[in-house]
């Protein structure tokens, strides 16, 4: 099962990860036929989970808890091989949009903040923070952290968890900015446009309670919805302020 897939626009290659626990690079512009377009297969240490890029960087996250981080010009070895700071499964990995590391989200309502920098000064400067959980009963309950979505040009992110919720966060100050209201199922999939103005949020069950009965949702926020294989697709214009949203990085 292919897992994840990345498209390279400006040298025109497609990257998969899958659950052969293997990455492969592509050329859909050569001739038909896999042999002809395929350029690379490049074995994981367990399933691919979730796959990132920034410059000349991919990030490889997998089952087991693995980080591969590849540089694009020499697939034949990664660069770095890390284990997830955080304790259980990984659904999600992004990197920064000024390349200076990636955030990793997993099952446990956690989200880690990591940088490439393998110096002690860099390093000091991770972390994880709970999120995507709420108490009730006095008990603590934990959802699983499936999507993270930065902001192209002021540096925060957005995350997404079977909470239905979407938070956004300013990473630089560990604050949360704002909470969007609840959708009808599990956040499954988010993504801002280029210019940072929309927000495209995909709300759908991501089976985390195993299987259930079929379930076309009926929720149609404004201004626009769009019913995608019992999905809902949902973009609306995301317009912050600038006062929060600024970061020494992209200043």
């Amino acid at each position: 099962m292919i897992e994840c897939v990345i498209y390279l626009c400006v040298i025109g290659q497609v990257i998969t990860g899958s659950w052969d626990k293997t990455v492969k690079c592509w050329d859909p512009r050569g001739a038909s036929g896999q042999e002809r377009t395929l350029i690379g297969s490049y074995a994981q240490p367990e399933r691919v989970y979730s796959l990132s890029l920034v410059g000349n960087r991919v990030v490889v996250a997998t089952a087991g808890r693995h980080v591969n981080v590849y540089d694009l010009r020499n697939m034949s070895q990664p660069e770095q091989r890390r284990e997830s700071s955080l304790k259980y499964q990984t659904r999600c990995v992004r990197c920064y949009p000024n390349g200076t590391g990636y955030a990793l989200s997993s099952v446990e309502g956690r989200v880690a903040m990591e940088f490439f920098d393998l110096s002690e000064a860099a390093q000091a400067k991770k972390y994880a923070f709970k999120c995507h959980r709420k108490s009730e009963a006095g008990k603590d309950i934990v959802y699983p952290v499936n999507a993270i979505a930065f902001h192209p040009v002021y540096g925060t992110f957005a995350t997404g968890g079977c909470d239905g919720f979407v938070n956004v966060w300013d990473g630089n100050n560990k604050k949360r900015l704002y909470q969007y209201s609840k959708y009808p199922s599990s956040i499954a999939a988010l993504s801002f446009s280029r210019d940072g103005r929309l927000l495209a949020v995909a709300s759908s069950y991501t089976f985390e309670e195993g299987e259930k009965p079929y379930d076309n949702f009926s929720h149609s926020p404004s201004p626009l919805s769009l019913s995608v294989a019992g999905s809902n697709l949902l973009m609306y214009i995301l317009q912050p302020r600038a006062r929060f949203y600024i970061c020494p990085q992209c200043e």
